[in-house]
């Protein structure tokens, strides 16, 4: 059986999302039958529908740290550069704008310097804030290897730095310069297999267009495979890798994949950035039988959710994500130990998008996943409320 979520208890579940998950449940069993026999089959087919569930409900209350921060308000005028791996990806902006608040909050200015997707434009943008003298780095889904000497340069000149939405690497751990914000972004793929392995009775067919930006993405997948092959050893799934530095061959390289195997009927971008190229790759292929489901949604692909193209969406709380990196990088200036963090996620399907508003305030405001709050309690934290 799969861990338990690292997050906070989640509500009870709307009438609506209790009638699709005893679908999903009736579905999953169903799998469990298929290719074996005994009874035995039935307990993980179950634990998947329970978990499916549960990763459809919102969080009672998010997990905002409880240890105290001392002298936030010395760090008054400061600057931190905010440097996402590409602007293309929404999440990114959501995370911005919260960051830009938080910071604000406390006193502090923020710097957006786009990475673009290349290894040439991250660097500048490092290079940029260590000449600016930042008070913080945060590099968010850029791996340390694509801007190593950057970064190592950053941290020698006294600019600690915060990279979020990226496996830790084991060569640079944690220090009193550099932390980790890592995200369950293998949660989210395990829940969109395990929807499709609902949802097909256990005999998908995917394919999903791979993040090629570094190790993580990768992991993320795996994550995924292996709970598809635990789940549904019926599914099929092909990977075809793809990059944000080379958007114009996405549409071509999905139409390539469905042409040349016309049995897939699930397609999965892994990350919203890369979803609409994605279906423009199903529409050169001329497939209107395919379900398609992406990861890491933010208000567009809600909507598309709503509206029908889409079947399935995994999301994490970008808004909540913003306050978290701040927190980061405020305690990592302030030579304070920095906690372990949990960045929320949910599943989204039909049974449960109606129970959302779909604005950008929602968004912002966290209220997809739990109660918004959060930001007042990190105000409390840091002693400025």
């Amino acid at each position: 059986m799969r861990p338990a979520r690292p997050t906070t208890r989640r509500r009870t579940c709307t009438w609506a999302a209790v009638a699709g998950i005893a679908l999903l449940a009736s579905a999953l069993t169903a799998c469990g039958d298929d290719g074996d026999t005994g009874s035995s089959d039935a307990v993980p087919s179950a634990a998947v529908g329970d978990e499916l569930a549960t990763a459809m409900q919102p969080l009672d209350a998010y997990p905002v740290p409880t240890a105290r921060l001392d002298k936030v308000s010395s760090l008054a005028g400061k600057t931190i550069f905010y440097i996402p791996i590409t602007k293309q990806a929404p999440q990114f902006t959501t995370t911005e704008k919260t960051l830009t608040a938080a910071a604000k909050t406390a006193g502090l200015r923020v710097q957006v310097c786009d990475g673009k997707g290349t290894p040439t434009d991250i660097g500048g943008c490092i290079g940029q804030a260590t000449d600016a003298r930042a008070a913080a780095i945060i590099a968010d889904a850029i791996p340390y290897k694509l801007a190593g000497n950057g970064l190592d340069a950053a941290q020698k000149a006294g600019i600690p730095v915060v990279i979020s939405n990226q496996v830790p690497d084991p060569a640079h751990p944690a220090s009193k310069t550099l932390t980790w914000v890592p995200v369950p972004g293998g949660e989210q793929q395990v829940r969109l297999f395990d929807w499709i392995t609902a949802d097909s009775k256990g005999k998908a067919n995917i394919l999903i267009n791979q993040s090629a930006d570094g190790l993580s993405p990768a992991a993320y997948v795996a994550d995924g495979r292996a709970s598809l092959k635990k789940n549904c050893p019926d599914c099929k799934l092909t990977v075809n890798k793809v990059s944000s530095s080379n958007f114009p061959l996405i549409p071509s390289s999905t139409s390539a994949a469905l042409l040349k195997d016309p049995a897939i009927t699930y397609v999965n971008s892994q990350f919203e950035q890369y979803l609409q190229p994605t279906q423009g790759g199903v529409q050169q292929a001329s497939r209107t039988d395919i379900k398609v489901v992406t990861g890491s949604a933010s208000l567009g692909g809600m909507k598309a959710l709503k509206a029908g193209s889409l079947a399935a969406v995994t999301a994490q709380a970008a808004a909540f994500q913003g306050w978290v990196n701040t927190d980061a990088a405020l305690r990592l200036i302030l030579g304070q130990p920095v906690p372990k963090y949990t960045i929320p996620t949910r599943l989204f399907t039909k049974d449960n998008i109606g129970d959302v508003q779909l604005t950008e305030q929602a968004e912002l405001s966290g209220e997809w996943f739990g109660p918004a709050g959060f930001s007042e309690d990190f105000k409390k934290l840091w002693g400025i409320s």
